[in-house]
């Protein structure tokens, strides 16, 4: 699996308040059997699929240096490489995007990043200011019915707000996180088109080659760059889809 890692933000140091919360089962699990519900089987193959996409890119990079002797030794076979380098980001670009991939901008990662500290910020204020639970006295502190009913009233609805909060929070956070690997991935891609780039910048230097590419080999490896440069300014960009795992990558 590949690891990608943005260039332009860290992880937040995430908390997770420890409050507890009724386990609620999901709408489209399939009762009493223990199987994995629909909507985590279609979270898993979509994690799969990104894998799968980050792992194809990684090959892709892993191959430069065999390219870039293959232009020297043979530049027509070393643009045909390139364009068959530049398909295969073509189709892991393609993969990632329909397993719910984005390719988030710097501006968007600000945002959610902010977004992610300051539901966090607003999670602990919340919890620091829950008071203590109340607890039934004994007989030595006896305590009326009415303030003891207005004091958990008072508790629940402020363990609401905290309880609340800390779920927006640890969503933020986790929108935040996917928003950085499919920054990761696409950054990859990015740098590994670079390297196809610089690599028929050697061949065009080259024209006094015996073996140099005629027109039409140019023609063929032009379009299949074009289609790879298109499938990366089309992705989409915005909020990434949540799902249960993901590809980890890095630079």
């Amino acid at each position: 699996m590949i690891s990608l890692t943005t260039s332009a933000a860290q992880p937040l140091p995430f908390w997770r308040t420890p409050l507890p919360r009724p386990v609620k089962a999901p709408q489209d699990a399939s009762p009493g059997l223990g199987l994995p519900s629909l909507s985590d089987m279609r979270d898993a193959q979509k994690s799969m699929k990104k894998e799968m996409a980050a792992k194809k890119v990684q090959a892709v990079r892993e191959r430069r240096d065999a390219l870039m002797l293959m232009v020297k030794i043979d530049p027509r076979a070393g643009l045909k490489m390139t364009a068959e380098l530049a398909k295969a980001l073509k189709s892991a670009v393609k993969d990632y995007v329909e397993a719910g991939g984005r390719n988030v901008t710097d501006g968007e990662m600000a945002m959610m990043r902010r977004d992610a500290k300051d539901a966090r910020e607003a999670a602990d204020a919340a919890l620091k200011g829950l008071p203590s639970e109340p607890k039934e006295a004994g007989a030595e502190a006896p305590i009326v019915d009415a303030e003891m009913k207005r004091a958990q009233a008072a508790y629940a609805a402020a363990f609401d707000i905290a309880d609340g909060r800390d779920e927006t929070a640890d969503r933020a956070e986790a929108v935040f996180g996917a928003a950085m690997v499919d920054q990761g991935f696409f950054q990859q891609v990015k740098m590994a088109l670079g390297e196809l780039k610089e690599a028929r910048e050697k061949i065009k230097a080259d024209r006094a080659n015996p073996k140099s590419p005629d027109r039409d080999d140019w023609k063929a490896a032009d379009k299949e760059m074009a289609e790879l440069e298109k499938a990366l300014d089309f992705a989409p960009t915005g909020m990434p889809e949540l799902v249960s795992g993901g590809a980890s990558v890095k630079a």
